[in-house]
């Protein structure tokens, strides 16, 4: 993977991660897989793949 491609699949997760950040945190706990899914705009897999990434991980650190 080229370093073009690293960042820029590091700021789709930083997306994801914001995107979360703009759920209500009493639903956060309550987003199942493919409501998560259908909130990712990415078509690509990679991309599709990191956003998710970022989504799940801002769940995990607000709902521990």
């Amino acid at each position: 993977m080229k370093t073009d491609d690293t960042f820029r699949l590091s700021r789709i997760q930083a997306e994801g991660w914001n995107a979360a950040r703009r759920v209500a945190t009493d639903k956060l706990g309550q987003m199942s897989n493919s409501k998560i899914d259908a909130l990712n705009p990415h078509v690509d897999e990679a991309e599709r793949t990191r956003w998710s990434a970022g989504f799940k991980s801002a769940i995990e650190s607000w709902t521990r």
